[in-house]
């Protein structure tokens, strides 16, 4: 049987509605493994909704038996924002596995039943993760490589987390960091500054970077380097942002009457191809009424190349004006959009973007009507001023009245 879609709105409404009303914080707890270790965490639930319920809090996973719950049930009150839980761990004398072993500590909220009434409920829960790091023996670093989001000219840090999870202390760590293109293509090679880290410590380093590549994807290879041994990540990242950008919108061969070709070239600044790309055009007056609306078929952009769009518009009920062209490029489920102002006379269109004009470089009509406007605008305060001034003097007119 299938649902209403009345019903439907309803389940939506009521899933989001439970999804922002529940949260929890830290979202992860590391803990560096002794034997026999007690440890009371504590934990924040979250009632960002502002919503009165109850919840039930257990653990699962591989560590689930060490971890009790004195309080498995958590009540908040439309009035509290928050509420602190704890849970504790008891550790046994060792773990045969070296490295991580984790739990979750999850809170799930209780369904409420109405009686006599139908309603739509779900178990929403959040988790924080437990881990339990048992170091190695002699030594043994992890790491985690965290990389901002570069611009391109603009110098930024690549950094390495080193975590010592051995039982010896590394007396001298440093990374090196590779890039890569997509085609894997070896573009740089920085190196990090050089530290010591204890047993059972972590610590940064970190490496600049100023990209002189083109935007797009790029990956980065991070390998640490520390006492005759090593360990490596790698990510993906970005430089720049990905916009295809229109640089150039020509009209030929136009006579007011018949159809006008806009012909509109695209720029992909991505060191990839956009596929599927498309744009979607209006044209408008400026009370805003629409006189065409055109969708052009999908092309593919070679990366850093350009590709040429088009856009058809029947003029046989246009007059000499100014008008706004809406362009809206649709690329890889993003879209970006941009107003053009098109001056529209009986043998030509120009194009203009912000008073720049693409194409003949002529003074576009829009000056005059900033100057227009400037002069309606000083009219209307001269105006003002001559009524403020006239009703001042019928107030003191009739307050003379009033005295004699």
């Amino acid at each position: 049987m299938k649902l209403k879609p009345i019903l439907l709105i309803i389940v939506i409404f009521a899933l989001v509605n439970q999804v922002y009303a529940l949260g929890i914080t830290p979202s992860h707890v590391d803990v560096i493994f002794e034997p026999s270790l007690e440890k009371t965490i504590q934990l924040k639930v979250i009632n960002d909704g502002y919503k009165e319920f109850d919840a039930f809090v257990y653990a699962e996973g591989e560590l689930a038996e060490y971890v009790t719950i004195d309080n498995p049930i958590v009540r908040l009150s439309k009035d509290q924002d928050s509420k602190i839980i704890s849970y504790k761990i008891n550790l046994p004398e060792n773990f045969e596995k070296k490295g991580a072993h984790s739990a979750n500590i999850v809170i799930r909220e209780i369904p409420k039943e109405t009686k006599g009434k139908t309603t739509v409920t779900a178990s929403i829960a959040v988790a924080s993760v437990l881990k339990v790091i048992v170091p190695y023996e002699g030594k043994y670093a992890e790491i985690r490589l965290f990389i901002p989001k570069f611009k391109n000219g603009k110098e930024s840090n690549f950094s390495v987390e080193v975590r010592n999870l051995g039982t010896e202390k590394i007396l001298e760590a440093q990374a090196v960091i590779e890039i890569y293109d997509p085609l894997k293509n070896k573009i740089a090679t920085i190196t990090t500054n050089k530290i010591s880290i204890k047993s059972k410590e972590e610590n940064l380093l970190t490496a600049s970077w100023t990209p002189d590549v083109g935007s797009g994807n790029y990956y980065a290879v991070a390998t640490l380097v520390y006492d005759k041994l090593n360990a490596m990540e790698e990510k993906l990242f970005t430089v720049g942002e990905l916009l295809p950008e229109i640089i150039s919108i020509s009209v030929s061969n136009f006579k007011l009457g018949g159809i006008a070709k806009f012909d509109i070239l695209v720029k992909n600044n991505w060191n990839e191809e956009l596929k599927g790309v498309f744009a979607e055009t209006s044209v408008k007056d400026k009370k805003g009424e629409i006189y065409t609306s055109f969708k052009t078929i999908s092309l593919d952009i070679p990366e850093f190349g350009s590709q040429e769009f088009n856009a058809y518009w029947d003029t046989s009920k246009v007059i000499p004006g100014t008008y706004n062209l809406d362009i809206i490029l649709n690329y890889l489920g993003e879209k970006t959009e941009k107003i053009f102002e098109i001056f529209v006379e009986y043998d030509k269109i120009r194009v203009s973007v912000i008073g720049q004009v693409i194409g003949e470089q002529e003074k576009p009509s829009l000056l005059k009507s900033v100057n227009t406007l400037t002069l309606l605008v000083l009219m209307s305060i001269v105006v003002n001023i001559v009524v403020v001034i006239i009703i001042v003097k019928l107030l003191k007119r009739s307050k003379k009245i009033k005295k004699q």
